[in-house]
C-alpha cells in the first residue's frame, strides 16, 4: 500500500517518550546550573533559589516527574543500545550516546548526596551543607565535572531533535551562547559560594547551625549506597552489551541473513538490522542527520525490489513520510528492518570523497562548452528544504555522471546548473560530437527524472542544455587543498549570456550556437535558426533542437 494511503495514528511513541523525558532532565539540569550561578550574587540569594527548586522537585508531583523521567530515559537508552545492530555511527552521535551513558553517574551521586541524605538522615538540602561537604572532602571539582557530560548530552539531544526546525536555526546563536555561558557562570557561582562558606565557617555558631555535615557513620552509609547503585548501573550496561553479543551470535549461527542490494553492491546482514545500520556496518556512505530517529528523512531510500518483505512503517516513520509526501516505495533507512531480501537506492547523497584535480597545465584549446540548467518552479516552495536538496542532488549526480561518461569534464556545480567542457584531449569536432552525445543522453535521463519527481513530489521540472564552441583557456584553480578544473574565455561568457536569455519553455530542449552546429556537423534546416542579441550588442544565431524518441540527433558526415 502506498505510504500516502496510511493515516498517522495518535499516541505517544518511544521517540516521544525519550524526547519528553530528556526535556525534563535537561530543564532540571539547566535550573540547577542557574541556581549555582546565583552564587555570584551571594550565598543567600542562591539559598533562596534552592528553596524554590526544592519546593518544586521534592513535591510528590515533582518527585514523580523527575525520577520517572530519569528512569524512563535510562530504560529507553538501554533498549536503544540493545536494538542497535552496529555501533558504527557518526562521531557526534557516538559522543552523544557516550555522554548519555555517563550522565546517570552524576544523577546517582547527586541523588544520594541530597535526596537520600534528606530522607534517611534529615540532612537539609541547602548550599551551606552541600558546599561545605564538597569542599571539606575535596570533591567540589569532581562534582562540577560530573555535570558537564549531562549538559553536553542534553545540548546534542536538542540539536538532533530540533536542528532542522526554522525557529531553532533562528535562535541558534542565542542557544549556543547560552549553552556555553551557563556552565561557566555556574562554576564561577559555585566557587564564589565556596569562598563565602569558608569565611562564614569561622563562626562556630553559624557552622553548627548551617554547615555542620553528617556524622562519619552517615557519610559512610551514603557512600555505600552510592557504590551499590553505581555497581548496579554498570552491571546493567554490561548485561545489555552481553545480550547484544549473544543475539548477534544466535542470528548469525541461525542463518537468518537477508541480502540488501545497493546500486553496484550487495551485502548480507542478520535479520532485524535497519538499512541504515547495514550501510554503516559495511562502510557504505549513507546520509543521516537526526541520529536515526525518523525526524529528518535524509536517510530515505527507494525500495526497488522486495517491498512485500518490508514491515509497514511505524508511527514515527509514517509521520515523517507524510510530511515529505513520499510515494509508496520510499522508506526511511533508519526505521526499515527488512524481513527478507530487498534492493534499495539511497535518495540523498552522503558526502563523497574529494576527487583529484584536473591534471593539466594552463593551455588554450578549441572546446565545446555546455551549461545544463534545471528549473525548479514555485511549487517547490511548499515542500521541505530536504526535498529541494534531494532534487538538486539527483540532478547534479545524474548530470555529472552523464557528462563524464561522454568524455566531458564538469567544472561548476552551482545549485540548479552545471557547467562542463569537452576537448581537453581531442579535437574540436570530436569534442562537439561528445557534447552532442551527452546532450541527447541528458535529454532522456532528465525527462525520466522529471517524470519521477512528478510521481514522488507531485510536480515536474524543466531543464535546458546550452551548447557553444570556440577557443578558451583550461587549467586548475583553487588552493593547495582543493583544486578544480576551470575554463575561461569568451566562449564561456557568450554561453552564460545565452543561458540567461534563451530559456526553453518545454522539456527536452537543447539550444546550440551556430559555431557549435558547425563543429558538430549538425544537419540543421535554415528555419531552425533564430537570432539573439547579447548584452554587448553582438548578434548570435541559435537553434532549438530536439532528439528523437531514442535520443538521436541527426548530423551530416564531416
Amino acid at each position: 500500500m502506498p505510504v500516502s494511503h496510511y493515516m498517522p495514528t495518535l499516541g505517544l511513541t518511544r521517540r516521544d517518550l525519550r524526547l519528553a523525558s530528556g526535556l525534563v532532565l535537561f530543564a532540571y539540569l539547566a535550573f540547577h546550573l542557574v541556581n549555582h550561578a546565583l552564587g555570584l550574587i551571594s550565598l543567600d540569594v542562591a539559598e533562596r533559589g534552592l528553596r524554590v527548586a526544592v519546593a518544586v522537585w521534592h513535591s510528590p508531583a515533582g518527585t514523580l516527574l523527575l525520577y520517572g523521567a530519569a528512569a524512563t530515559h535510562i530504560a529507553l537508552a538501554f533498549i536503544s543500545l540493545y536494538q542497535r545492530r552496529t555501533l558504527r555511527m557518526p562521531r557526534l552521535e557516538a559522543l552523544r550516546i557516550a555522554l548519555g551513558l555517563w550522565m546517570p553517574v552524576a544523577l546517582i551521586s547527586h541523588a544520594v548526596a541530597t535526596r537520600i541524605a534528606y530522607e534517611a538522615y534529615g540532612a537539609a538540602a541547602d548550599y551551606s551543607r552541600i558546599v561545605w561537604g564538597l569542599w571539606h572532602s575535596n570533591r567540589e571539582g569532581r562534582q562540577m565535572a560530573l555535570l558537564v557530560p549531562g549538559w553536553l548530552h542534553g545540548c546534542l539531544g536538542l540539536r538532533f531533535a530540533f536542528g532542522r526546525r526554522g525557529w531553532y536555526q533562528r535562535l541558534r546563536p542565542f542557544l549556543f551562547g547560552s549553552a556555553l555561558l551557563l556552565p561557566v557562570l555556574a562554576v564561577l557561582g559555585f566557587l564564589s559560594m565556596l569562598k563565602e562558606v569558608a569565611l562564614r565557617a569561622q563562626d562556630p555558631l553559624w557552622f553548627n547551625a548551617s554547615a555542620a555535615s553528617l556524622t562519619d557513620a552517615g557519610q559512610t552509609h551514603l557512600a555505600q549506597i552510592a557504590e551499590v547503585l553505581l555497581s548496579m548501573y554498570v552491571a546493567a550496561i554490561v548485561a545489555v552489551l552481553l545480550a547484544r553479543v549473544l543475539r548477534y551470535w544466535i542470528e548469525s549461527r541461525g542463518g537468518r541473513l537477508v541480502a540488501i542490494t545497493y546500486p553496484g553492491r550487495t551485502i548480507r546482514v542478520p535479520r532485524g538490522w535497519t538499512v541504515l545500520e547495514a550501510s554503516r556496518s559495511h562502510h557504505i556512505p549513507h546520509l543521516s542527520m537526526c541520529g536515526g530517529n525518523a525526524r529528518c528523512s535524509t536517510c530515505r531510500v527507494r525500495v526497488e525490489a522486495g517491498g512485500e518483505r518490508c514491515p509497514p512503517p511505524s508511527t514515527n516513520e509514517l509521520h515523517t513520510l507524510h510530511r515529505i509526501h513520499a510515494p509508496g516505495d520510499v522508506r526511511l533507512a533508519c526505521q526499515l528492518r527488512p524481513e527478507g531480501d530487498v534492493a534499495v537506492v539511497p535518495l540523498l547523497l552522503a558526502d563523497a570523497p574529494k576527487r583529484t584535480g584536473f591534471p593539466v597545465r594552463p593551455v588554450e584549446r578549441q572546446l565545446a562548452v555546455m551549461i545544463v540548467s534545471f528549473h525548479v518552479g514555485t511549487a517547490m516552495r511548499t515542500h521541505l528544504p530536504h526535498d529541494l536538496l534531494h532534487v538538486l542532488n539527483a540532478f547534479s549526480e545524474l548530470t555529472g555522471d552523464t557528462l563524464r561518461g561522454a568524455g566531458g569534464i564538469p567544472t561548476t556545480f552551482s545549485g540548479n546548473s552545471v557547467t562542463a567542457f569537452f576537448g581537453a584531449e581531442v579535437d574540436l569536432h570530436e569534442a562537439a560530437r561528445q557534447a552532442l552525445s551527452a546532450a541527447s543522453h541528458l535529454d532522456l535521463r532528465l525527462c525520466a527524472l522529471s517524470d519521477r519527481l512528478r510521481g514522488e513530489l507531485g510536480w515536474s521540472a524543466e531543464f535546458v542544455v546550452h551548447l557553444h564552441a570556440g577557443s578558451a583557456a583550461i587549467g586548475e584553480t583553487g588552493d593547495s587543498g582543493a583544486r578544480t578544473p576551470t575554463v575561461v574565455g569568451d566562449v564561456l561568457d557568450v554561453l552564460q549570456q545565452l543561458a540567461v536569455q534563451q530559456s526553453a519553455p518545454h522539456l527536452g530542449r537543447i539550444v546550440c550556437s551556430e559555431a557549435f552546429a558547425s563543429a558538430a556537423a549538425l544537419d540543421m534546416a535554415e528555419e531552425s535558426w533564430r537570432e539573439t542579441v547579447l548584452s554587448d550588442r553582438r548578434r548570435f544565431r541559435v537553434a532549438l533542437i530536439s532528439p528523437s524518441a531514442r535520443g538521436e540527433i541527426r548530423t551530416r558526415d564531416p
